[in-house]
């Protein structure tokens, strides 16, 4: 069990929920305490209500064992072995390991399809489907072409 003294800032280490308030205390939220118990121990803090409230002093950590333990999470987030992406820089991927090493390695060349092939029936009637259920126009889509034929070519600049 962790001694505070009243002036003290702490860190909570958990959330204290109760079943009338919701919840009174925030993970990672610093509190100054008010005053320890003489008998029990509990520390008396302003809770985020602003009620002061005593609470097991397991609740609390110290702020700089607190930093201390979010820095070992922060290196302890990934396995061993695992290698994680950190960032990039120009054509290089920066790489993590689980033992804090980064490895350079050139980034992956995206492979995309040069042509596709659609098959032009397909394509008029999927579109003249869409205009159908879409726009609600009962016209095939060479009908609705060649009444805007003019307008097409001024858009399509052809």
């Amino acid at each position: 069990m962790a001694k505070f003294n009243a002036g003290q800032t702490v860190v909570a280490v958990k959330d204290f929920h109760s079943s009338y308030y919701g919840r009174i205390i925030t993970t990672g939220k610093r509190y100054e305490i008010i005053s320890v118990g003489q008998s029990t121990g509990r520390v008396g803090v302003r809770d985020d209500r602003g009620s002061k409230r005593f609470f097991s002093p397991d609740h609390f950590m110290s702020v700089p064992a607190y930093e201390i333990k979010r820095a070992q999470e922060q290196l302890n987030r990934f396995e061993p072995g695992e290698i994680v992406p950190v960032g990039s820089f120009g054509d290089h991927l920066f790489l993590r390991d689980g033992h804090g090493i980064i490895h350079v390695k050139p980034k992956p060349k995206r492979k995309t399809p040069r042509s596709i092939k659609v098959d032009p029936r397909d394509a008029k009637a999927a579109l003249t489907k869409m205009l159908k259920e879409v726009y609600g126009i009962d016209a095939t889509v060479e009908q609705v072409i060649g009444a805007m034929d003019k307008s097409l070519e001024l858009v399509l600049g052809a």
